[in-house]
C-alpha cells in the first residue's frame, strides 16, 4: 500500500470516486465534475492537504484517504475505496498504516462515521477505537495514542489543560530552569507555548501514578524539551521520558536529537549525559542516532 500526496493529474481517479453512488451512500450526493475539481483545490492540492491519494501495492489508485487536524490533540483519519476495491482488506491496511502516522505524530485518532456504516464501524472496533459520542449526526469512534513506558509512566499527547498545567510554570525555579527568566508564565504564554510544541512536533502530557506532572516535547527540528514539576523530580521520571523521546525519533527517521540547557542546570545537564548525550557547546547537548554507538 502507498499513501501520497495528490496532484491536478489525480482529478479523473478522484472524480470516479466521489461520482459513484455506491461509494458516496453515507456520505453525499455524487459529486459531478465541477465539484470534484473544487474539491480537489481545497482538499487535496494544498501544503498540508486534508486528503490523499490511496495506491494498491502496484500503484494503482484505489481511492483516498482522510488525515487532518481534528481537535488539538486528535487527527481525523478514514478512506472512500473504489468499488472495484472493495473485499480486498484495503481499510483494514490503510487504517494500520493512518494509525500508525498519528502515533508517530503524536496524536490520538478518531474516526467520524454515519450511524448505518456497519463496515467502518467494525474497523474501527477492530483496531481498538471507542464509541466517543456524536458529531454533526455522525458517530465519533477515539483511539487513545498514549505511549506507555512503565507501569508508572505514560505519554500522553497534548490538550488544553491549564488546571493541571499552568501551576508548573507559576514554580520560579522551573520557569528559570527552562526559560532562563526570573518570572512566571501568565496564561497567554502558557497557551503560546503549547500551541508552538504541539504544531511543530510532538508534545505530550507526562502522566506519574495517575497524576499528570509534567510535560515533554520532541520537535521537528529534533530538539527534545522536557518539564517535571518540582515535587516530582528527582524520580527518574524525566530520564524515563527522554529515552522514550529518542526511541520516537528513532521511528520518526531522526539521525539525532539535540537540548538546550543552560548552564547554571547542572541537574537536568547530568541526566542528559547519563543517557548518552554529549556537550557540544555550553547549552547544547546532542545525541545521535546513526553511530555504532548508539545505533540499536
Amino acid at each position: 500500500m502507498n499513501i501520497r500526496k495528490m496532484m491536478e493529474s489525480d482529478l479523473m481517479n478522484l472524480y470516479g470516486t466521489v461520482s459513484d453512488p455506491d461509494v458516496m451512500k453515507y456520505i453525499e450526493e455524487p459529486y459531478t465534475l465541477d465539484k470534484t475539481k473544487a474539491f480537489l483545490q481545497n482538499a487535496a492540492l494544498l501544503e498540508k492537504p486534508l486528503i490523499y491519494a490511496a495506491e494498491d501495492d502496484s500503484g494503482n489508485y484505489i481511492g483516498y484517504v482522510i488525515y487532518h487536524g481534528y481537535k488539538q490533540d486528535s487527527i481525523e483519519i478514514g478512506w472512500l475505496i473504489n468499488k472495484s476495491s472493495w473485499g480486498k482488506g484495503y481499510a483494514s491496511k490503510l487504517t494500520e498504516e493512518l494509525v500508525k502516522k498519528a502515533k508517530l505524530d503524536g496524536k490520538n485518532a478518531v474516526i467520524e462515521c454515519s450511524p448505518e456504516q456497519e463496515a467502518t464501524k467494525h474497523i474501527a472496533e477492530k483496531f481498538g477505537f471507542e464509541y466517543a459520542g456524536k458529531a454533526d449526526k455522525l458517530n465519533v469512534y477515539r483511539l487513545k495514542c498514549n505511549r506507555i513506558i512503565d507501569d508508572d509512566v505514560t505519554l500522553i499527547p497534548y490538550y488544553r489543560n491549564d488546571e493541571e498545567a499552568f501551576p508548573w510554570y507559576q514554580d520560579l525555579d522551573v520557569c528559570k530552569q527552562v526559560d532562563n527568566i526570573d518570572h512566571t508564565y501568565d496564561i497567554d504564554t502558557l497557551h503560546a507555548m503549547y500551541d508552538f510544541l504541539s504544531s511543530h512536533g510532538n508534545c505530550y502530557y507526562i502522566q506519574y501514578q495517575g497524576k499528570l506532572v509534567g510535560d515533554v516535547s520532541l520537535r521537528d527540528n529534533a530538539e527534545l524539551a522536557i518539564v517535571v514539576c518540582k515535587e516530582y523530580q528527582n524520580k527518574h521520571i524525566g530520564r524515563k521520558c527522554i529515552l522514550d523521546m529518542i526511541e520516537l525519533a528513532k521511528e520518526k527517521g531522526m539521525y539525532k536529537v539535540k537540548a538546550n540547557i543552560y548552564s547554571f542546570n547542572t541537574q537536568s545537564q547530568r541526566m542528559f549525559e547519563s543517557v548518552g548525550f554529549v556537550k557540544t557547546s555550553d547549552e547544547w547537548f546532542e545525541y545521535s542516532l546513526i553511530d555504532s554507538k548508539n545505533n540499536p
